[in-house]
């Protein structure tokens, strides 16, 4: 007897519908990260594998899971892609028919500052090299040890960062930045002739006769054949700025009675010269 072409439909849903009631239900359910680190910007997402199995330990295609974040303002999950939103952290799980459950720990940690560690950045000799680092918190305050700066150097034919450390390579100046998007900082690096060998600063004493006359301090740097070199930065310091003030070219400004020391300083431990000066008053 032939089959009316009207029924043909109905037969073929009730049969997709008998499979889809005899379909194993999951008895045992895991979830998989697909890298073990944090999410590190906010909208950076993953998606978890569920793995779904039956009674008899086969797999069970495509099962129908429930999700939910046990912190959504840290982190959101929506069939199973996790999307961060700040830093902490937040328990996926996903749930099963029945009692069949799953879950696992995600991390976020989002960087809010970088800054850059280094010691005589702003005095460093040509061939010399120096330890250099970036340290990155989130928002916090927590140290992120897995998020590496990316270095770079306005000026590599003057200095560059290679295998941390910060590499003088020819006299003048560059601006070196440690970048962890979207954050970055910079710090500006003075490079020298690696023969220089000292400063001397003239004249070596002023006498002031009243509080605000200012007198003019030169510095001179040599290098190891006493020749003088024009191209090495000098840094002035008054040890007591109560008497006198010094300022960035070395005119020196007297203020109230007493003695001070004024120091031309060219590198940290590289070499100075001192001037000893007294400051007296009018009536004194």
């Amino acid at each position: 007897m032939k089959m009316p072409t009207s029924i043909r439909p109905l037969l073929l849903l009730s049969a997709v519908l008998v499979l889809g009631a005899c379909r194993s239900a999951p008895a045992s359910l895991s979830l998989e990260l697909p890298e073990n680190r944090p999410l590190h910007a906010p909208g950076e997402s993953m998606v978890l594998q569920a793995v779904a199995l039956d009674a008899k330990g086969q797999p069970v295609e495509n099962p129908k899971l429930r999700w939910v974040s046990s912190a959504p303002e840290v982190a959101t999950v929506d069939n199973g892609v996790v999307v961060a939103r700040r830093s902490g952290k937040a328990t996926i799980a996903a749930a099963a028919s029945g009692k069949v459950r799953a879950e696992v720990e995600v991390q976020v940690s989002i960087p809010s500052l970088v800054d850059i560690r280094v010691n005589g950045a702003d005095f460093l000799l040509v061939g010399n090299s120096i330890p250099i680092s970036a340290v990155v918190k989130n928002e916090l305050g927590k140290p992120l040890l897995d998020v590496p700066p990316e270095w770079r150097s306005s000026d590599e034919t003057v200095a560059r960062v290679e295998n941390g450390r910060l590499i003088g390579v020819s006299p003048g100046k560059a601006v070196i930045t440690a970048t962890v998007p979207p954050l970055s900082r910079s710090l500006q690096v003075q490079v020298v002739r690696s023969d220089f060998a000292r400063v001397e600063v003239e004249p070596t004493h002023l006498v002031f006769k009243k509080a605000g006359q200012t007198l003019q301090l030169r510095a001179k740097t040599f290098n190891n054949r006493g020749v003088v070199l024009g191209d090495v930065p000098v840094s002035w310091y008054s040890s007591d700025w109560s008497v006198a003030t010094v300022s960035p070219n070395g005119q020196v400004t007297s203020v109230g009675p007493g003695r001070t020391v004024v120091t031309a300083t060219a590198g940290r431990r590289k070499a100075a010269a001192e001037v000893v000066f007294e400051v007296k008053t009018a009536n004194r």
